[in-house]
């Protein structure tokens, strides 16, 4: 059979204006209803067994319905909530001692428009780059976390650093995340990934040192090593 016209009122007409997708659709139909009808007409099951339709497009390339995918450049509008880089204790660090770093950014959805549909953007980090500030780096799939009570201060964390020198420094966060996007048919992962730094922020190292004394500073002042 011919994709044309020419069929007894049953084939698709006046094609020529349809999409590809409506096209396809009247096709489909069609090519169901004649094989329906042959094997209804067949004398015997392998005479029904021979039934095949068979649809031939003269009119040239179809036009095409394909859009281009969504990018992580076409969210920028939906930029993630980046969060923050949090310093204990209270932004500060003693030299050889563990000060220990964490980040507060989470999965989170946004909603919004793109490309003139209202969709919800869902927004996951995957990897955290830390910036000590002194020339050293780390980066990590997990967050970190808060020292759990004065009982874990001063105590090693996967994100954690020792400083090496009294100083001043100003340490940053680099959060990467991945989008899917939901339209209202369901979620779909979007291509690429999006960088997003957090705030700086300063923080001051000192050195301590230990010392024998002969009694309480606090109550004697003046004692040998006080002072």
């Amino acid at each position: 059979m011919i994709a044309n016209d020419a069929f007894d009122g049953a084939a698709p007409a006046n094609v020529s204006n349809l999409s590809a997708a409506e096209l396809k659709a009247r096709w489909d139909a069609f090519l169901d209803a004649r094989f329906a009808a042959c094997e209804a007409d067949a004398v015997s099951e392998i005479a029904a067994g021979r039934c095949q339709v068979t649809a031939i497009d003269n009119r040239g390339s179809l036009p095409s319905d394909s859009v281009d995918p969504i990018t992580i450049e076409d969210l920028a509008a939906f930029r993630p909530i980046v969060g923050e880089l949090v310093v204990e204790p209270d932004g500060w660090g003693v030299v050889g001692t563990p000060t220990n770093f964490y980040a507060t950014a989470e999965s989170h959805t946004m909603q919004g428009d793109l490309l003139g549909s209202a969709v919800t953007v869902r927004w996951t980090p995957t990897t955290y780059a830390f910036d000590y500030g002194d020339g050293t780096t780390q980066t990590t799939e997990g967050s970190g976390a808060a020292w759990s009570g004065t009982g874990e201060q001063w105590t090693e964390t996967s994100t954690s650093h020792a400083y090496s020198s009294r100083d001043d420094v100003t340490a940053s966060l680099t959060v990467t995340f991945t989008a899917e996007v939901d339209a209202g048919g369901g979620w779909f992962q979007v291509p690429g990934s999006l960088p997003v730094e957090a705030p700086a922020v300063p923080v001051k190292v000192f050195e301590v040192d230990t010392v024998l004394t002969a009694g309480d500073c606090a109550a004697a002042p003046t004692a040998p090593g006080c002072g």
